[in-house]
């Protein structure tokens, strides 16, 4: 056992412990502070949570093993689709969303199509969507914890998921925010640093990539695969901004529509530096000085004991990919848990419940959650980035035609938006599952049928009412008086 990185890693934990405990006496009787902390988050504080929201354990870890296993190319093809996708969500969505005062996905779709079916069938796709995602944030935390302290794997899994399903259970919202500007601020400290004593190491970035590409000459070059499987990639996460729940309810957190607007494209760029640098300096690095990897998972560990020799370093590295899985992990977990209380139980089961019965409901799911996910993730699969993708994959291809073609078609027709949904979210399982396209290209196909689907069925299906569409007017209106 690594006595000061455990020390350290201790520390940081307990401390995201307290603020959820300072957390909960905001949260203990307001559904609004427990889902999206009282909408009072400033454009800094936001900006810093969503990209520690985006950069997660898998970002850090996956990305690089990515990188490592597949080249370059492939990767950014990918992460740039995301550095594009905020801004795109910023026009499209933010602020229509946040001026619309909903607080999940669900809720809105409820309120602009007002379809029971689709009402029950979305929260259930995210809560199965989330779950895939949670459990590849897992798999980043307990390698880490193994590889860097020494714990053995299940028990590095599960202390991680007690230890964050117990804050946010406690703190909601509140707590999250509280913690992913801490956990960002971490995260991209430690990446930035590492990255500049690699490049150091190796004289420089030219050089490190010369001799990583002459070791390994996959890296630098498009990898053996279709054009197809590179535009998918991008594709997946150009879409995540607008329908990945854990994403989308930090718009709805900000204290207005501007700051919702502001705050993606901060956090992008913040992003787009954490992943740029971090694959040209560490993958690289990978692959020049760990050529062959059992795992390519490790390679950012394998890379930080190397490039780190200092035990008090090391153990800071260690809290920031702690603190990268934990910032990703809290808000999906509150996406599932937000996803079964407030949108199916008081929907559906219980209407009239009220808000202390429904936060202490979401105590008990926010545990359930918890716990199916150490399950999962005591055998996970490998390559996390291609693991939580496939979930974006998901999600993208159910919910993107509903929520934009709702904002910005008038005549889209509640059952056009049900049978669109279905229609992209079945396609998508059935091209993952049952065909061999080139990875990450399914979306290529679901998505598309996703909007033909809505767009066709809407001129045979019958429309919102008219009171829905006044309100929906009502914004765009705004947005042009502004």
């Amino acid at each position: 056992m690594k006595t000061i990185e455990l020390f350290i890693t201790v520390f940081y934990v307990v401390l995201c412990i307290g603020i959820g405990i300072w957390a909960s006496k905001k949260v203990s009787s307001s559904t609004d502070d427990y889902w999206v902390a009282g909408r009072k988050v400033g454009t800094f504080a936001n900006s810093w949570a969503m990209m520690a929201a985006l950069g997660s354990g898998g970002s850090i870890l996956g990305v690089n093993g990515l990188a490592y296993a597949a080249g370059v190319p492939y990767v950014f093809a990918m992460y740039a689709g995301a550095v594009v996708g905020f801004p795109f969500a910023s026009i499209l969505v933010a602020e229509h969303l946040r001026d619309l005062k909903v607080r999940t996905i669900p809720e809105y779709l409820n309120f602009r199509y007002n379809n029971k079916a689709l009402s029950i069938i979305v929260p259930i796709i995210i809560i199965i969507a989330m779950e895939v995602y949670i459990v590849a944030q897992l798999k980043a935390a307990g390698i880490t914890a193994t590889y860097l302290l020494g714990i053995p794997y299940h028990y590095a899994v599960i202390i991680t998921a007690v230890i964050f399903t117990l804050y946010v259970s406690i703190g909601g919202m509140w707590a999250i925010t509280l913690t992913d500007v801490i956990q960002g601020i971490l995260m991209f400290a430690v990446v930035m640093l590492l990255s500049l004593v690699v490049f150091s190491s190796f004289g420089g970035v030219q050089s490190l990539i010369s001799q990583a590409t002459t070791i390994a000459p996959h890296f630098g070059q498009i990898k053996d695969m279709s054009f197809i499987s590179y535009a998918g990639a991008f594709v997946v996460w150009l879409i995540a901004g607008c329908t990945v729940p854990h994403l989308v309810m930090r718009v709805f957190t900000s204290r207005d529509a501007y700051s919702a607007k502001l705050s993606l494209n901060y956090s992008m760029i913040l992003y787009a530096c954490l992943t740029f640098a971090g694959v040209l300096a560490i993958a690289s690095a990978g692959e020049a000085v760990f050529p062959g990897l059992i795992d390519a998972d490790t390679v950012f560990l394998t890379g930080m004991e190397h490039f780190l020799p200092n035990a008090l370093m090391r153990g800071i590295a260690v809290s920031a990919v702690l603190a990268a899985v934990m910032s990703t992990t809290d808000a999906l977990i509150l996406a599932v848990t937000s996803a079964a209380a407030n949108d199916i139980y008081k929907k559906h089961i219980k209407s009239d419940a009220t808000e202390k019965e429904v936060v202490r409901l979401s105590l008990v799911i926010t545990w359930v959650a918890g716990l199916l996910a150490i399950y999962f993730a005591l055998n996970p699969p490998k390559l996390l980035t291609m693991l939580y993708t496939a979930a974006v994959g998901l999600l993208g291809s159910s919910l993107l035609a509903p929520i934009l073609l709702g904002i910005w078609w008038k005549r889209a027709t509640p059952k056009a938006a049900l049978i669109s949904c279905l229609a992209g979210g079945a396609s998508y399982c059935y091209l993952l599952w049952f065909t061999k396209m080139p990875p990450l290209s399914h979306v290529l196909v679901s998505v598309p049928i996703s909007f033909l689907v809505l767009i066709i069925t809407s001129y045979f299906t019958e429309p919102t009412t008219t009171e829905i569409m006044l309100k929906v007017e009502k914004i765009h209106l705004s947005k042009k008086e502004d």
